[in-house]
């Protein structure tokens, strides 16, 4: 009966009970206009959220509605303008958001004989999708904050990652930084395996216990049980009275380090496999072991998978270090990080020295074009070196290793913009600071090299030497 009512004259379907019963049941409010837009009917949902009553609404038209400001824009007037379906969002009085959802109804002859207006209540819906999007947006707050500590505690242990290759590597360390797996560090000699594993360290759930490093090369092949293991008292001639604890013993709670794991001995090695198996340790001449609750990382700068097919390292010991390998490249190919490195080196000797010491961006990208076999190590160094050579505010070319300068500036092939300046520069401030050296005065430097005392002052002046250089 309800479908047959809907082939019945709109003014007769508002007075279908059947059809009224159903449309007052609705938790959504109905509107009912007719083809001219004169409103026919509304439910008692709609005067709940709209918070108008039928009698300001039934029976009046659409266009005067709007013209009263009831409302801002109106669905069934643009269903039977554009003779389609069409939905609008509204907010009535009384607060409330809703969906506004107009349907045409059309005659056997395709004229519009009615619309049929759903009013859906969206208010919770938006009041859902606003905390949801205020909890976005602490989320992302939160994890920027994150970011931030996280880059800050980065900048303080001297880990830099502005490359590719070291933001891959950071992203590895963090994720296995809150679990207790063993990590093996590998990387050439100065890349910074032992900052890597302090950084690891800091960012676990142990960072408030000891870190131990044991720098396994260390310490002669006699010795390296007794100090990794420990020894109990009376266990040999001239053994500390009182037993000494080892290294594993002293990490407890923390993080041990063994740092050049590949120097360990053979025999040695296997003591190490049992500690990663069972986590304790049998001190020398002890009767019974001790428990270990140690997180263990290693280094080297050897590669162990070589050490184990010439017979010189444990294949079991290797797979038991090796469940997070971690590979550190060398300073040359991660370029991006040296600019990183200078300024963090430099502002480590600037607090510690409380001096305000500056390095110009010629002098960075001299040094972004050499090679540092040594990697970081060697540009760490090579700091603090100019650091106290340098008597200004700024450590300039001329504080420079002839070296790295030749190598930085690439003789071979002057490409870069400006370069064959910064060379000519380079070349003429070391002439004149050797000739002054050798001479003793302006005068006598001038004559050496053939210019004008003014000329050579000028350019003391361009280039800063000092006159007793």
């Amino acid at each position: 009966m309800a479908a047959s009512a809907l082939m019945e004259a709109p003014e007769d379907i508002v007075h279908n009970r059947l059809f009224m019963s159903i449309l007052e049941s609705s938790f959504d409010g109905i509107w009912i206009a007719d083809h001219k837009g004169d409103t026919l009917y509304v439910n008692t949902a709609y005067e709940r959220i709209t918070g108008l009553r039928r009698e300001q609404l039934v029976g009046r038209n659409m266009r005067d509605l709007l013209a009263e400001k009831l409302f801002e824009h109106s669905t069934v007037l643009v269903v039977l303008e554009k003779k389609i379906p069409a939905s609008i969002i509204h907010k009535y009085v009384t607060g409330r958001i809703a969906l506004a959802t107009g349907n045409p109804v059309f005659n056997e002859t395709g004229d519009i004989i009615m619309v049929v207006c759903n009013v859906r209540d969206i208010s919770e819906l938006i009041k859902l999708r606003n905390e949801v999007e205020t909890t976005k947006n602490l989320s992302n707050k939160y994890s920027h904050e994150l970011f931030q500590l996280r880059q800050q505690q980065m900048d303080n242990s001297g880990v830099v990652s502005t490359s590719k290759a070291m933001k891959r590597v950071i992203e590895l360390a963090l994720k296995t930084a809150p679990f207790d797996n063993t990590v093996l560090i590998q990387g050439d000699s100065g890349t910074g395996k032992e900052v890597m594993a302090k950084f690891i360290h800091q960012q676990s759930f142990r960072r408030e216990a000891p870190f131990i490093k044991v720098n396994c090369a260390a310490i002669p092949a006699t010795l390296v049980e007794s100090e990794l293991f420990g020894y109990a008292k009376g266990s040999f001639t001239g053994a500390n009275h009182q037993g000494k604890p080892g290294m594993f013993e002293l990490a407890q709670g923390g993080t041990i380090l063994l740092d050049e794991i590949g120097e360990v001995p053979l025999e040695v090695q296997a003591k190490l496999l049992r500690v990663l198996q069972e986590k304790e340790v049998f001190p020398i001449g002890a009767k019974e072991p001790v428990k270990l609750d140690v997180r263990i990382l290693a280094s080297t700068n050897r590669n162990l998978s070589d050490q184990v097919q010439k017979g010189k390292f444990r294949e079991d010991l290797f797979y038991r270090l090796n469940v997070i390998p971690i590979t550190i490249p060398p300073l040359k190919e991660r370029k991006e990080d040296i600019p990183g490195f200078v300024y963090y080196f430099l502002e480590k000797h600037n607090k510690r020295y409380k001096k305000q010491k500056t390095i110009p961006l010629e002098v960075v990208d001299i040094f972004s074009n050499y090679a540092w076999p040594g990697n970081v190590r060697e540009l760490e160094n090579l700091i603090e070196y100019l650091f106290i050579i340098s008597t200004g505010d700024e450590i300039g070319l001329e504080h420079l290793p002839p070296r790295l300068v030749t190598a930085g500036l690439n003789l071979d092939e002057v490409n870069a913009p400006g370069q064959l300046q910064l060379i000519v520069d380079y070349v003429e401030k070391q002439v004149i600071s050797s000739s002054l050296r050798n001479h003793g005065s302006i005068r006598k430097a001038a004559a050496a090299l053939g210019v004008n005392p003014s000329t050579l002052v000028r350019k003391i002046q361009k280039y800063r030497i000092k006159a007793d250089a």
